[in-house]
């Protein structure tokens, strides 16, 4: 097949994603469904080349914009029962989200706007009271390392601190009856503790155990009192239970033998419905009134799921390796289900790749991993290495918006090698942990056992095999380059983390206790934390590289990719280094995502193909 250019694959839209793993701390969500659920909100970029929310009606039709807010992007929703929107947005990709609020047929408006932006503030899919008055959201205002919940009047203006502590809390949605309200209180991505608040005084309660390396994520309410959360509660895997917060009891809701990834319950208790991860595939459930379960094959990935208040429609995002994403509605009680919008790509799926999913065996216990072989390929192709980011996520047999570039490189004959390495979530507690204070280690053994299993395929070139790869997968590029030199062409890092010192030193404040407990203590683990850094083997680089980063990044700052390209520079290597203004974790403006995503492919095929 002739050379497609990249436009071809990129979405003519693209839909913004919320990983499951953010979403786990931040209970956020790109969809919305207004209370009697006869309209959907998502976040795409259809408009003016970034973020804004847009509506339509549930069952398909045109998109009307909703939300837009000058210079910023928005980010996540929620649907009031009253009927506003509320949507949180950003500028320059800096994560200090600000609140707006789009009244019925009326203007946008300020509900939490800080003029100087240095405060971030996080808006849950489930932060509307339910007489729709109130909005429950995390901020750190009040002092710049805690994640405190507030509490805004929509009718006044007026906002009161309801808990406030020392840790990272998120709003997990309201009671039926409004009184209380479910807090998470994160101490890290493997370790949340769940509160029971009285939203009119404050008083909160713990209601569950303490324990290292146990999961409570909040889904919201039942309509008997009891709270709907995703656990891996006396469990290796995470399910659904119904826990009674006056005795700490727990019932089964599902307790399948892989994750339940994403969860919800309709703000009256009468509806639920989750998605199960199975070896990387997502299963639909749901249940009203408590009656039978229904289920739906996705065949592919549930990228995002939300209820309306009154239970009677879903809305969840589907992602797959050869179609575009899609935003699907489901009737709750008939389980008729329709796609409500779509995107192209200019590409037909049938030149697309569906990959094969392998267990590499390795030293720690066998990695799961998908990989993509290009069509019609003849002799031994180039092969291409992408540790996913995280770590703690997850690459799935699919392309989120921002990621079909990677079905480019697959179209141009290059082989594309997925992996799951420890610390990926979906397959186990266990797995997960294992990265914990241990970066540079277990996963550097999985990453050489991936990149020595390569090596002995007969179908890839020994010869053209390059390492790409973004934020932690940045880093685990850079180890790659770095400990495995002799294996690379080329190399492409995009705001990876170089050295760890540097990063826990320059991490944001509300930030620093999670990457203690995640990465390590700066003066404690000093020694360790150096020996595991890139930056200190980086004469090892042989290979051309192609570095991207955000200006504004602040989960991996400039000064990472900095340090490696003034190094390489310095030791004569060939480093090609791209900074985006405006920019920080990611590419929230189309135009610079097509470029660099351009840019990644160029380079790719000017190394293994030229």
């Amino acid at each position: 097949m002739p050379d497609r250019p990249l436009s071809d694959f990129h979405p003519r839209e693209r839909l913004a994603s919320v990983p499951h793993t953010t979403r786990r701390f931040a209970c956020r969500s790109a969809l919305a469904l207004s209370p009697d659920g006869r309209t959907l909100a998502v976040v795409s970029d259809q408009g003016a080349g970034t973020y804004e929310a847009w509506t339509l009606p549930a069952s398909g039709g045109s998109a009307q914009r909703a939300v837009t807010v000058s210079e910023h992007a928005v980010r996540s929703l929620c649907w009031s029962a009253s009927g506003e929107l509320l949507a949180a947005a950003d500028r320059g990709g800096t994560e200090l989200h600000q609140l707006y609020v789009r009244h019925p047929d009326g203007p946008v408006a300020a509900v939490s706007v800080d003029p100087a932006g240095r405060v971030q503030r996080l808006l849950s899919w489930n932060a509307a009271s339910p007489d729709g008055r109130r909005v429950a959201f995390s901020s750190n205002a009040r002092t710049a390392t805690d994640m405190d919940i507030v509490v805004a009047d929509l009718d006044t203006g007026s906002e009161r601190q309801l808990v406030t502590g020392a840790a990272w809390h998120v709003a997990g949605g309201w009671s039926p009856d409004g009184a209380r309200l479910l807090v998470m209180r994160v101490l890290d991505n493997t370790n949340q503790e769940l509160l029971m608040v009285d939203s009119r005084t404050g008083e909160a309660r713990d209601i569950t155990r303490h324990e290292d390396d146990v999961q409570h994520i909040p889904a919201g309410w039942l309509g008997d009192g009891r709270v709907l959360e995703i656990t891996d509660q006396d469990s290796e895997h995470l399910w659904l239970a119904a826990l009674d917060p006056q005795n700490g009891r727990r019932d089964t809701v599902d307790h399948p033998k892989w994750d339940v990834e994403l969860a919800v319950s309709s703000a009256d208790g009468r509806a639920q419905i989750w998605s199960v991860n199975e070896d990387g595939y997502s299963r639909l459930r749901w249940r009203q009134d408590g009656r039978k379960v229904q289920e739906r094959d996705l065949r592919g990935v549930c990228e995002d799921l939300v209820l309306s208040a009154d239970g009677t429609r879903a809305a969840f995002a589907r992602i797959s390796a050869t179609e575009p994403w899609q935003v699907w509605t489901l009737d709750v009680a008939t389980g008729d289900a329709r796609v409500a919008l779509t995107s192209t790509f200019g590409v037909p799926s049938a030149e697309l790749v569906e990959p094969e999913l392998l267990r590499i065996p390795a030293a720690d216990g066998d990695i799961p991993c998908f990989v993509y072989r290009p069509h019609g390929a003849r002799g031994p192709v180039p092969a291409v290495l992408y540790p996913h980011g995280g770590p703690e996520g997850q690459s799935r047999p699919a392309f989120a918006a921002h990621l079909t570039h990677l079905a480019a490189i697959v179209h141009r004959g290059m082989a594309l090698v997925v992996p799951n390495i420890h610390g990926s979530t979906g397959y186990g507690r266990a797995w997960q942990v294992a990265i914990h204070k241990d970066w540079g280690g277990i996963d550097l053994r999985d990453l050489r056992a991936v990149s020595d299993w390569m090596t002995k395929q007969p179908d890839f070139d020994q010869k053209r095999l390059a390492v790409y790869g973004g934020s932690y997968g940045g880093f685990a590029t850079l180890m790659c380059v770095t400990r495995i030199p002799e294996l690379w062409r080329c190399a492409v890092d995009v705001f990876g983390v170089a050295n760890l010192i540097t990063m826990l030193e320059s991490a944001q404040p509300n930030w620093r206790r999670f990457l203690a407990r995640w990465i390590g203590d700066v003066e404690r683990d000093r020694e360790k934390l150096v020996e595991r850094s890139p930056i200190t083997h980086i004469e090892n680089v042989r290979c051309p590289m192609l570095i991207l980063q955000g200006e504004n990044d602040p989960r991996v700052p400039k000064e990472e990719s900095d340090q490696v390209v003034e190094r390489l520079r310095g030791l004569g290597r060939r480093v090609e280094y791209i900074v985006y203004s405006g920019e920080g974790h990611g590419f929230t403006k189309r135009a610079n995502a097509e470029d660099a995503y351009g840019r990644i492919l160029d380079f790719l095929t000017k190394e293994l193909l030229g």
